[in-house]
């Protein structure tokens, strides 16, 4: 018979061994919950069975601290599967076990030495740590599903493994005495050793395998949503062929007709606003196309609008598509009128309302189609308006209405995909969608087709602002940079009725040498010049040219990507427009840029360190720079709509987009913006005095600097863990 005091020094070199194992497997897998929590245990136990071992100490640390620390480390065991298996843990069997159980060992132990009732004690704590692992696999995991995989069996066996030898042993005491020990020389007690020092190895090694499991899931997960993502990719790309076609017919129809017309300003001015109106709506969907390709999904633009005016436009900009083909296209309008005002996902609703339309108009060879606009009685400050777009075309048969929602479905296999009705049905239902609505058709061979959806609105009582510029020259003194012959002729058109002098300059080159023979007060500056990047240049050689006055850059771009915004923001730029360049838009950024940038709302703390490095360390560092990526432009958009919400007096909304925005600042860490945030949200609700808002969007901008340079530090720090950086914020 061998010896049960060398093999409980084997089960000490075995738990050793598994710490080891469970260090590696935490380090190669310490963003999983749980992890950490397992090697404690295992450390424990190393140190219970290490003073097991040395049998020759006091009966203090052979026998009560090792049995206390292995004790511990099962609790540790316990709620790190709970964690694991995401089960919420509930800790107060171990407190009564604990209050109870401790006093009792300590009595058996140093008052009436009693090894059997020692060993009852001790197969409670293991018998409590078993069970509360097999409950977190069940309820994570249920017996049986899909989803219960290898690891999950060699986990649960190992648990049910580790409680029948336990109960073996507390089934054998009978041939026991109470003075016996773990050492006795009997085989029972070598049964229980051999046992034991097998059981770590077991349990460490399925708890890795959870660990690769749950790695192996993870993985599988991100390719299904790299698959879905390239999918998606894929279509809006497709789409941007049918979607363009729209405006791009109304831009060439109406300038048709500008050249037909008699010289009449008024309908001249009418014709130019439909062109200018479709040119925007194609930046739009440009933008909308770049940020869905990259996997992201616009802000939200929840502005004001005129229901009634905005299908007046709609008709207005579809009007050449239906005379082509002969068709009458008209607007009914119940329940609304002019002066009404709602807040509403405008670039959402139009883009859905285009779609809907120039599909009807594809699909119907003679007759009428209608836009129908139905609002139902106001209920306090919401209304439900009720869309309806009604055609007199072939109708649809209930195979063809159960599959027109499917991407990439035509019901004309004469047209290729690109020009199918299928997919922008597809992509009307996903955005209504996010607006919380269903894309409904009703619709029966022969009697034409009724695509319907509704939507709750925020009602406005105050009428729509006026939203054109002031036409007050500014006295400034400004420097084109641009080699576009057209965008030359445009903008040298704006600034003629804008600023009191300009120049152009066709490349870096040229910019340079003006800049040292004149002072200009702002440089408007393309990013891309024959000779060179404008951002590049500006980093680089723009300070170095050796002018006295201070001169102030605001970039123009053909790129709609945010990140470059960002980029020009973060190098110094004053502001970065995005062409097509509105009027209004560039006299707003010329008068802001001659305002000083000095702001009444001061700049303390931006960050709370500590906040944002446990934000850090629940999310991985990709979905954590993704976030912050675009931030910025987020919080700087949503706080000009606030501001617009504000003007319009629907001081409610504005309220609830301020709470919005303080949580998730304090959830990022940034204290200085949230104070800043529930400051602007008292004096909107109990003071008269105006909101900084600008002031505000610029602490926003400066506490998302801050939380990027953060994050920089906190990736090298991870990839160079020898090197200390200083995260003070």
């Amino acid at each position: 018979m061998m010896d049960p005091k060398l093999l409980i020094q084997v089960t000490a070199i075995t738990t050793v061994v598994c710490t080891v194992f469970m260090a590696v497997n935490w380090f190669i897998n310490k963003g999983l919950p749980g992890t950490r929590d397992w090697l404690v245990f295992i450390a424990l136990t190393a140190i219970g069975c290490g003073l097991l071992a040395a049998y020759t100490l006091p009966i203090t640390f052979s026998i009560f601290i090792p049995n206390l620390t292995i004790a511990f480390g099962l609790f540790y065991l316990a709620r790190g599967v709970d964690a694991f298996f995401s089960v919420k843990s509930n800790y107060m069997p171990w407190y009564v076990l604990a209050a109870l159980g401790i006093p009792s060992f300590t009595y058996f132990l140093y008052v009436d030495f009693n090894f059997i009732a020692r060993v009852g004690i001790n197969y409670l704590v293991w018998a409590m740590a078993m069970i509360y692992c097999l409950r977190a696999l069940n309820k994570g995991h249920k017996l049986l599903s899909q989803q219960f995989s290898a690891a999950h069996w060699a986990f649960g066996l190992s648990c049910l493994s580790l409680l029948a030898v336990f109960t073996f042993r507390v089934v054998m005491l009978g041939g026991y005495s109470v003075t016996d020990s773990l050492v006795s020389a009997n085989w029972v007690n070598q049964f229980f050793a051999v046992s034991v020092s097998t059981m770590p190895l077991l349990l460490c090694f399925s708890l890795c395998l959870l660990c690769s499991s749950r790695r192996e899931k993870e993985l599988c997960l991100l390719k299904t949503a790299a698959e879905q993502s390239a999918q998606v990719k894929g279509q809006f790309l497709t789409l941007l062929s049918h979607e363009l076609r729209t405006p791009l017919n109304a831009i060439v129809g109406h300038a048709e007709s500008l050249k037909k017309v008699p010289r009449e300003p008024n309908r001249h001015a009418q014709l130019c606003d439909v062109i200018v109106h479709a040119a925007m709506s194609m930046s739009d969907l440009a933008n909308q196309v770049l940020l869905q390709a990259k996997g992201e999904y616009a802000a939200q633009n929840r502005v004001p609008v005129s229901l009634y005016s905005l299908s007046q436009e709609l008709v207005r900009l579809l009007q050449p598509l239906a005379l082509a083909k002969g068709l009458s296209l008209r607007v009914e309008v119940k329940g609304l009128y002019p002066q009404d005002v709602h807040v509403v996902e405008q670039d959402t609703l139009s883009l859905v309302l285009r779609n809907l339309l120039s599909n009807a108009i594809k699909y119907t060879d003679k007759g009428i189609i209608t836009l129908i606009l139905e609002g139902t009685s106001r209920a306090e400050d919401k209304q439900t308006i009720r869309f309806a777009i009604k055609d007199t075309g072939k109708g649809l048969t209930e195979v063809q209405m159960e599959k027109i929602f499917e991407p990439f479905v035509t019901l004309n296999t004469e047209q290729s995909i690109s020009q199918s009705s299928g997919f922008g049905l597809a992509l009307c239902k996903q955005l209504l969608q996010g607006l919380d609505s269903e894309l409904n058709v009703d619709s029966k061979l022969g009697n034409g087709t009724v695509f319907s959806f509704e939507l709750d609105c925020q009602c406005s009582d105050s009428p729509l602002q006026n939203t054109e510029f002031n036409t007050e020259k500014l006295a400034l003194n400004v420097l084109v940079v641009e080699d576009n012959l057209m965008n030359i002729d445009v903008i040298s058109t704006y600034l003629n009725d804008m600023v009191s002098e300009f120049s152009i300059a066709k490349c870096l080159a040229e910019a340079e040498v003006a800049l040292l023979e004149h002072n200009f007060d702002i440089v408007l500056l393309d990013m891309r010049l024959p000779d060179g990047n404008g951002l590049e240049w500006f980093k680089e050689g723009f300070n170095e040219i050796g002018f006295t006055s201070s001169v102030k850059v605001i970039a123009l771009t053909g790129d709609g990507d945010p990140e470059l915004k960002r980029q020009c923001l973060r190098a110094g730029m004053q502001d970065c427009l995005t062409k097509p360049i509105m009027p209004s838009r560039l006299y707003a950024a010329l008068e802001c840029a001659t305002v000083k940038t000095t702001s009444r709302l001061e700049c303390k703390t931006l960050i709370d360190q500590s906040r944002f490095m446990d934000l850090a360390n629940r999310e991985s560092s990709g979905v954590l720079a993704t976030k912050l990526m675009y931030l910025a432009d987020r919080f700087e958009y949503e706080i000009a709509q606030i501001k617009g919400l504000t003007e319009l007096n629907v001081t409610d909304l504005a309220i609830d987009k301020l709470a919005y925005i303080e949580n998730e600042a304090l959830e990022l860490g940034m204290v200085n913006f949230a104070e800043l945030v529930q400051a602007a949200t008292v004096q909107l609700s109990y003071s008269e005095e105006q909101v900084d808002w600008d002031g505000l969007a610029m602490v926003a901008r400066r506490s998302v600097e801050r939380l990027l340079e953060l994050h920089a530090q906190i990736a090298t720090l991870e990839s160079t863990s020898n090197s200390v950086v200083n995260l003070s914020a």
